[in-house]
C-alpha cells in the first residue's frame, strides 16, 4: 500500500508539472497572442491614418481634375489655333499684297502727274519766254521770303496754320513762275505741307477748359455742422442737482470713461466724406493752386514739369476720394496725360537748300524798272 501511495503520489506530481508546463505553453501562446494583436492594431491604425490621408489627396485631386484639360483637348485646342493662325496668316499676306498694289499704284499715279505737270511747265515756260520779263517771273526773292517765314513761324512760334499759309503761298507763285527748274523745288514743298498736315500741336483752349472742368468738379459741398452738448457740462449741471448714486463704483466709472473716450470708424468711407468743412475747403484751395500751376505749365509749353504736376494731383486725387468720384477725376486726367507739350516738329530747311542750289538766269534788273 506504501508503494502504491508512492506511485500516485508520483503521478500526481507528473501531472501538476505536466499541468504547469501546459499553463506556462497557454500563457506563452495569450502573450504572444497579446503582442500580435497590439502589433496588427498599430499596424492598422498606420494603415487607417494612411487611408485618411490618401482619400483627402484623393479628394483634393478630383477637385483639381476639372481645371486641367485631358490630351484630346489640348490637342484639339492646339490645332485649332493652329488652324486661325494659318488663316490669320493668309488673310494678313493678302492684305499685304493689296496694299502693295495700292502703294504701286499710288506711287505711278503720282509719278504720271508728275511728268505730266513737267509736260505742262515746259509748254508754259516756251510761252513764257516768248514775251516781255515782269515782275511774276522775278518772285524768287518773294518765295524765298516766304519759305524762310514757314520755318520761323514753325521753329520760333510752333504756328503750324501760319507755316502752312506760307507753304501754300510759295507753291502758288512757283506755278505762276512757270519754270521747269523749279519742279524739284515744288515737289518738296508738298512733302513739307504732308509733313505739316500730320504734325498735331496740343490744343490749348481745350486743354484749359478740361482743367477749369476739373476745378467745378472738386468745388465742395459744404453741410451744416452741428455742434454736439458737451457731456461734462450735463453731468456736472446733473451732479450739482441730484446727489450721486451709491450703486456706481469706480469699476463702472473707468468703463465709461473708456466707452466714452474709444470712437470707432469705418476705414471704408472716402477720407473727403469724413472732413468737416473747413478742411475740405483748404483740399480744395490746395488742389485749385496745384491745377493753377499745372495750366501755367501748359501755357509755356514745359511738358517736364507739366507731367509731374499731373502725377501729384493725381496722388492727392487717390489719397482723398474714392468711387465714383475718383473715377471722374481721373477719366478727367487722362485726358491732360495724353498731351504731350513739345511733339517733333518737321524739318522745312530743305526746301530752302533746295532753292539755293537752283540757279536761275540773272537778267538784268533795268528791264523791271
Amino acid at each position: 500500500m506504501t508503494q502504491g501511495l508512492s506511485d500516485e503520489q508520483k503521478l500526481l506530481k507528473k501531472l501538476k508539472r505536466r499541468t504547469r508546463f501546459t499553463q506556462f505553453l497557454a500563457w506563452l501562446a495569450l502573450f504572444f497572442t497579446a503582442i500580435g494583436i497590439a502589433a496588427g492594431y498599430s499596424n492598422w491604425l498606420r494603415i487607417h491614418e494612411r487611408s485618411k490621408d490618401n482619400r483627402a489627396e484623393i479628394e483634393q485631386i478630383n477637385k483639381m481634375i476639372p481645371l486641367y484639360a485631358n490630351k484630346d483637348q489640348v490637342n484639339k485646342l492646339q490645332h485649332d489655333v493652329n488652324t486661325n493662325l494659318t488663316k490669320n496668316m493668309e488673310h494678313l499676306q493678302g492684305a499685304l499684297s493689296q496694299l502693295q498694289n495700292i502703294q504701286d499704284s499710288t506711287q505711278h499715279i503720282a509719278d504720271s502727274v508728275y511728268s505730266q505737270v513737267e509736260t505742262l511747265t515746259l509748254q508754259q515756260e516756251k510761252i513764257i519766254t516768248t514775251r516781255t520779263p515782269t515782275m511774276q517771273d522775278w518772285s524768287l526773292s518773294e518765295v524765298r521770303f516766304l519759305l524762310r517765314s514757314a520755318n520761323q513761324t514753325l521753329m520760333l512760334k510752333s504756328d503750324r496754320v501760319g507755316a502752312l499759309d506760307a507753304l501754300n503761298a510759295a507753291d502758288k507763285l512757283l506755278i505762276k513762275l512757270g519754270s521747269t527748274r523749279v519742279l524739284p523745288l515744288r515737289k518738296q514743298i508738298s512733302q513739307d505741307i504732308a509733313a505739316l498736315t500730320q504734325y498735331m500741336t496740343p490744343d490749348i483752349d481745350e486743354l484749359s477748359q478740361q482743367i477749369d472742368q476739373l476745378i467745378d468738379q472738386l468745388k465742395p459741398e459744404n453741410k451744416p455742422e452741428i455742434t454736439p452738448i458737451k457731456e461734462s457740462n450735463k453731468q456736472f449741471k446733473h451732479s450739482a442737482t441730484k446727489p450721486r448714486s451709491t450703486q456706481e463704483t469706480l469699476v463702472s466709472r473707468v468703463k465709461k470713461s473708456f466707452t466714452d473716450a474709444v470712437t470707432i470708424r469705418k476705414f471704408d468711407k472716402s477720407l473727403h466724406n469724413e472732413m468737416n468743412n473747413e478742411t475740405k475747403n483748404s483740399l480744395y484751395h490746395l488742389l485749385s493752386l496745384r491745377l493753377e500751376t499745372l495750366r501755367l505749365m501748359l501755357l509755356q509749353q514745359r511738358n517736364a514739369g507739366y507731367h509731374s504736376q499731373l502725377k501729384r494731383i493725381k496722388e492727392l486725387f487717390e489719397a482723398y476720394y474714392s468711387g465714383e468720384k475718383l473715377e471722374q477725376l481721373r477719366t478727367g486726367l487722362e485726358k491732360l496725360e495724353e498731351v504731350q507739350l513739345n511733339p517733333v516738329k518737321p524739318v522745312l530747311s530743305k526746301s530752302l537748300k533746295i532753292l539755293e542750289s537752283l540757279s536761275f538766269s540773272q537778267q538784268p534788273t533795268e528791264k523791271l524798272k
